[in-house]
């Protein structure tokens, strides 16, 4: 039986949105990749806490990543 008095919460939390950088490394694209996406409307979803400050989700990239998922070449891109 566990004893109540006895858990730990974990020492860190996970961020629930990333910076261009990261999110670069995550999908593994370049940051410009994602920035040119971002103003075309073709990248995943990101929030935007003011002028400069773009954030991403974890949630939006993995989900942006699995619509483009295809299982030959010769599939048409995904939009």
């Amino acid at each position: 039986m566990t004893d109540l008095f006895s858990y730990q919460p974990p020492t860190t939390i996970e961020p629930a949105a990333v910076t261009t950088a990261a999110a670069a490394r995550f999908t593994g694209l370049s940051e410009s990749a994602l920035e040119k996406k971002r103003v075309e409307g073709t990248g995943p979803r990101f929030v935007r806490y003011g002028r400069r400050a773009i954030r991403y989700r974890i949630v939006d990239l993995s989900e942006w990543m699995d619509r483009h998922l295809v299982w030959s070449t010769s599939e048409p891109l995904p939009n």
